[in-house]
């Protein structure tokens, strides 16, 4: 795992989050679980937690291509629990979500 490519989408999935349009604030915890390809493009698997007593949930940052440290803006949560066995599936579904909205909107 590329370090300072995690750290950003680390970054970037926090400043999601924090937007008042999602969930407001930046998450109490936050944990990389995992990375996956898509379409040439890297991505990372983030659970994290809205409180400190509350459930993991998961959500997806990048768009990477290469070793570049600038998401392509593929940074998404439903703010569904994370579970390890389908996180991976979950986020590609969110990714192909946001990929989906940005063709439409072209």
């Amino acid at each position: 795992m590329n370090s300072k490519q995690v750290e950003a989408a680390r970054e970037a999935m926090i400043a999601w989050l924090s937007d008042p349009q999602e969930l407001g604030k930046a998450p109490s915890r936050i944990e990389c679980a995992g990375q996956f390809d898509h379409n040439d493009m890297h991505y990372y698997i983030f659970r994290f937690k809205t409180g400190a007593f509350g459930k993991w949930l998961v959500g997806v940052s990048g768009g990477f291509e290469d070793d570049d440290l600038e998401p392509c803006g593929h940074t998404y949560s439903e703010l569904k629990p994370y579970q390890e066995v389908t996180a991976r599936d979950d986020c590609l579904g969110m990714v192909k979500k946001v990929i989906a909205y940005w063709q439409a909107q072209a």
